[in-house]
């Protein structure tokens, strides 16, 4: 690895359903790459260097109630717990609730503690535990569940979650262009309504 050149395979894919991987040929054929037709999956990429440093992934995707599942990045150690799995975890949210999702899920081992730190760390509520949820490796596995609501991303995990990332200067300048917008968009509404009311009180004359 780039940073790491030594590390135990198990900490990157110890908690997934399949890894480590004997070959480039066997992880294009696994669930990295393979997506079903509710998945999609990102790669994570350091701005600077243009260095590919790990991928995230969507899941459960269930547009008729506007939810879907986010899957903890898969990282090497030295970026696990870094700014770029947490920045890749905002982008992707921020873009979801814009898109009109109301929910955002984190299911996560029960065992994996870096993963629950993550789900802390980006401002998730627990929800629960779910006993024998899963077979992972010939191992049941108990998954905790975590979710975030677009009613509580507006109300303030959004913010507050821009201000760990890039400060709270920048995460003012935000609040004031959200701000504006809302603005802009609300003048657009009154507009059209106008528009509409006198193209209708033409009709009547």
């Amino acid at each position: 690895y780039y940073h790491k050149k030594s590390y135990n395979p198990s900490e990157v894919w110890g908690f997934l359903e399949d890894g480590p991987f004997e070959s480039p040929e066997a992880l294009r054929k696994s669930f990295v790459f393979q997506h079903k037709e509710n998945q999609a999956g990102f790669c994570i990429v350091q701005s600077v260097t243009m260095r590919i440093l790990g991928v995230i992934m969507l899941s459960k995707d269930d547009p008729e109630n506007l939810s879907i599942q986010l899957d903890p990045p898969i990282l090497g150690p030295s970026n696990f717990e870094g700014k770029e799995q947490l920045e890749a975890c905002f982008m992707l949210m921020d873009r979801l609730f814009a898109n009109g999702y109301r929910r955002i899920q984190l299911s996560i081992d029960e065992k994996d503690g870096k993963a629950s730190k993550l789900a802390d760390r980006l401002g998730f509520t627990f929800e629960g535990c779910l006993l024998k949820d899963q077979i992972v490796k010939e191992s049941s596995r108990d998954s905790n569940v975590y979710g975030m609501l677009n009613s509580d991303w507006d109300k303030g995990a959004r913010k507050a979650l821009m201000r760990k990332l890039y400060g709270a200067s920048t995460a003012q300048l935000d609040e004031a262009y959200n701000k504006k917008e809302e603005e802009h968009d609300e003048q657009n509404r009154v507009l059209a309504e106008r528009k509409l009311e006198e193209q209708a009180a033409k009709k009547k004359v």
